[in-house]
């Protein structure tokens, strides 16, 4: 198995590796509604069958192993792939999995992890035992990490993350991972703050243009965030251009389609005015 970006499609090819979400708010159904947004193709192999709606998590099924390498092979036999964005991966298995795939995946090819552990609202676990042993499998193959404050600090094994974004991002650095970007918009704000997020890697730190809060708590912000970082490098821009768009686009979404369709949070809903 090859998986390369020698002979480019007339389209970027992404692929999300990630859970579902029936609600259409966030994992692979986001995913997918972000890489069209951004002018790339969507390929999908899923992790996980999640049973959640707006107003949580249910449960969740992990995909079998077998499944899961079946779905990665089937991908890897005929798309020369762009980038990679995961999301959910359930346990240690899938991580073996993963880390099997992304071995044989041309360096060119750009991976972003956005890591799971748990529901938006924190309520309910979206892991098993084994995670943070399977993540470190795919560390050394991951181009950038993209966790919110709690997870950063989770990763990193603090009991208490703090408000510290920059810090979190630069000792995840220091720790191995070749790039990290820590989301704010966990963080109380501060009179007037907007959301700040930091980004490290090995020519240091970058805190970017805060933007502005919506008040709503909306789904799936970290999962259309990490695919628009994906699709903007698959379109050939900096990691650094790719996350000031991404951030812009995200920052519109939530400005200008958050919804509420259902009886719990609001998600972004894409709406399309049909011409007269």
């Amino acid at each position: 198995m090859n998986v390369a970006n020698t002979a480019p499609a007339a389209v970027p090819l992404v692929l999300t590796i990630a859970g579902t979400d029936p609600s259409g708010g966030a994992g692979i159904q986001v995913d997918l509604q972000v890489m069209r947004d951004l002018g790339c193709h969507g390929l999908s192999v899923i992790t996980a069958l999640v049973c959640q709606n707006t107003r949580g998590v249910r449960s969740f099924e992990t995909v079998s192993v077998s499944t899961l390498r079946a779905q990665l092979d089937a991908i890897a036999e005929d798309f020369d792939l762009q980038a990679i964005k995961i999301g959910m991966v359930p346990g240690l298995g899938s991580f073996e999995v993963l880390a099997d795939f992304l071995e044989e995946v041309d360096r060119r090819v750009a991976v972003v992890l956005d890591p799971v552990l748990a529901s938006g609202d924190g309520r309910s676990a979206l892991h098993a035992d084994g995670w943070f042993e399977g993540l470190e499998r795919v560390r050394e193959r991951i181009d950038l990490l993209t966790p919110n404050v709690p997870e950063a600090a989770q990763i990193l094994g603090l009991d208490d993350p703090g408000s510290d974004a920059a810090a979190l991002a630069c000792e995840l650095h220091r720790a191995g991972w070749a790039r990290v970007l820590v989301k704010g918009g966990h963080l109380p704000p501060g009179a007037g703050e907007g959301v700040v997020d930091v980004l490290a890697d090995a020519t240091g730190e970058r805190n970017f243009e805060p933007l502005s809060r919506v008040e709503d708590d909306v789904r799936g912000t970290g999962c259309q965030l990490a695919s628009a970082i994906a699709c903007y490098r698959a379109r050939g821009l900096s990691w650094e251009d790719a996350t000031i768009h991404a951030r812009q686009y995200l920052n519109g979404l939530l400005h200008h389609n958050a919804r509420r369709i259902g009886r719990g949070r609001p998600l972004v809903v894409r709406v399309r005015t049909e011409p007269e």
